[in-house]
């Protein structure tokens, strides 16, 4: 009994640690094999697509497609008119008909399907003034007429979905901006039609008629996109589709498409040419619109977006263009410049702003050019403009590459202005080295390995070349006077304040090019003077420098112990 007890119980024993012990912990799984997703069949692929449910689209393409083919069907109805009033009256039964379904569909909690069809409607809103005016060509009774019932059945539909569709986010300041756009495409066919009184032909380019659809697109479309900056964008949105918080800004851009092709629609109709740089005002007001719409959390993309605008004007760039082109460019100089003044620290806006103002000056017409010199051209003013942007950056960073890089620059300026000027090479390497001198000032020597002895090279070439340009032609002793004096006095003005007396190969190559203009006056009179002159003068110059010495020996040589002077 007692051995069965003890058989029952664990053993306790240690084990041997010179016997190896099995492991009895679980063994790492095995790692699966790896299956390649199977494709997906043709029906997955059918159901997603029938799941978006695109008869509503295809729907919507056909009622267009069907008023294009009528309106251009002599055989259909005889009548102009008649063929109009059809197309009208089928697009807003149609209209009337998604808005009913959406409101159906909504009240079933179909979100998806009814937000399509309220889409859909937003898209195809203005469509009828398009109609419209092709209508207005007949005559102005019926153009009144189809304007009074169009205003009258927008307001019916709009007015049903904010009532019964109440999932829909349509805030008041929406409706509000669609009245105004509502306006606007009334008001299109009607100011065409008028002004078709003056039209003597197609594709002018001046007359009162011209001057509308240049207004037209240059001033009414950019104030419509303007209207988008009405909208809230702290707008509040739910987790159903309808109440999507980006929906009011995708149904504005839906109007503003149509109000686009309505535009583009009557300059076909009446003849007008569509220039680039008729888009330009529309896409300046878009990039401005979408870089201030932005969230702050962004500043990568607010950086980004700040780009494309500067790029706009060049749209207008075509000959004749300049009405565009320079209110564009000023009005970047502007934006850029109010954002550099409001933001300190958003550098970017102000680079840009320098472009801007470069490219102002560029587009500028060749005889308010011929004011700043004779010859002068834009492409000449853009480059000055860079060189003086880059000398800037380089003399306001203290870093020694960017002193020969500034140098460089400086000279070649100099040497660019006064071309025809005798001494102009040597005016450009004095500038040069001028430059480099006082840009070393700004040096901390302890950072850049070399920097003094560049400097000290630096000051020898400009005193050699100093003095080098005394015995060139056409050249005055007080020439080199100027920089020198201009160089020590920079010195002495700023250095003492910071506390940097120890660059003595500044002030010294100063000195020496002060020096240099007198010195080459000096040694030409000598030349000139006889050498029995000279040797009397001499000896009298050593007879003082002898006395000199006798006089301050004591204080230069001591004697030797032991000896006494006699």
């Amino acid at each position: 009994m007692n051995e069965n007890d003890q058989a029952s119980q664990p053993s306790t024993a240690t084990p041997n640690p010179e016997i190896p012990q099995t492991s009895t912990s679980t063994p790492p799984p095995l790692p699966l094999p790896c299956y390649a997703p199977k494709p997906k069949p043709l029906s997955w692929w059918l159901r997603k697509f029938f799941a978006c449910n695109p008869f509503y689209l295809v729907s919507a393409a056909l009622l267009l497609y069907g008023c294009y083919r009528i309106s251009i069907d002599e055989t259909f109805v005889n009548r102009e008119t008649a063929r109009l009033l059809f197309s009208f009256s089928s697009v807003q039964v149609y209209e009337l008909v998604v808005v009913g379904v959406a409101i159906f569909l909504a009240r079933r909690c179909l979100w998806y399907d009814s937000t399509l069809l309220a889409g859909l409607e937003n898209m195809l809103v203005f469509v009828p003034f398009i109609l419209i005016s092709q209508a207005a060509l007949t005559g102005p009774q019926i153009t009144g007429a189809v304007c009074t019932a169009g205003v009258l059945l927008v307001l019916l539909r709009f007015g049903s979905l904010k009532r019964y569709f109440t999932q829909l986010n349509l805030p008041v300041r929406l409706l509000a901006v669609g009245a105004m756009l509502l306006a606007l495409n009334v008001a299109l066919p009607l100011t065409y039609r008028h002004y078709v009184n003056f039209k003597l032909g197609t594709h002018l380019d001046a007359g009162p008629d011209y001057v509308m659809n240049e207004c037209m697109w240059l001033l009414a479309l950019p104030v419509a996109l303007v209207l988008v900056n009405l909208l809230s964008r702290a707008q509040t949105g739910g987790d159903l589709l309808p109440q999507r918080r980006w929906l009011p800004e995708g149904l504005f851009a839906l109007w503003f498409i149509v109000t686009g092709v309505h535009l583009y629609c009557l300059d076909y109709i009446y003849g007008y040419y569509l220039r680039p740089e008729l888009f330009a005002p529309m896409a300046w007001v878009l990039a401005w619109t979408v870089f201030l719409r932005v969230p702050k959390e962004w500043p990568t993309v607010k950086y980004a977006l700040m780009f494309p605008a500067l790029t706009v004007p060049f749209l207008a760039i075509a000959p004749g263009a300049e009405k565009t082109y320079l209110p564009l460019a000023a009005a970047n100089i502007a934006a850029y410049g109010a954002l550099r003044l409001f933001y300190r620290g958003d550098r970017f806006a102000g680079h840009l702003a320098y472009a801007s103002a470069l490219m102002l000056v560029a587009g500028l017409p060749m005889p308010w050019l011929q004011f700043l010199g004779a010859g002068t051209t834009g492409a000449g003013c853009v480059g000055a403009g860079i060189a003086l942007y880059v000398l800037f950056w380089a003399a306001w960073l203290p870093n020694p590459k960017l002193a020969v890089l500034g140098s460089m620059l400086f000279g070649a300026g100099i040497a660019t202005v006064f071309w025809n000027h005798a001494n102009a090479m040597n005016w450009a390497l004095q500038g040069g080295l001028i430059f480099f001198l006082l840009h070393s000032l700004r040096w901390n020597d302890t950072e850049h390995a070399g920097a003094d002895g560049v400097r000290t090279l630096a000051g020898i070439i400009w005193a050699i070349q100093s003095f080098v340009w005394m015995h060139c032609e056409n050249s005055r002793f007080w020439m080199p006077f100027i920089p020198g004096v201009l160089v020590l006095v920079v010195y002495c003005i700023c250095l003492p304040r910071r506390g940097i007396w120890r660059l003595y190969a500044v002030p010294a190559a100063a000195l020496l090019v002060i020096l240099s203009g007198p010195c080459s006056m000096a040694i030409d009179r000598l030349r000139s003077t006889p050498v029995g002159l000279l040797a009397v003068v001499a000896s009298f110059l050593f007879l003082g420098a002898g006395t000199v010495a006798a006089l301050t020996r004591e204080f230069w040589h001591k004697h030797e112990q032991g000896t006494k002077p006699e």
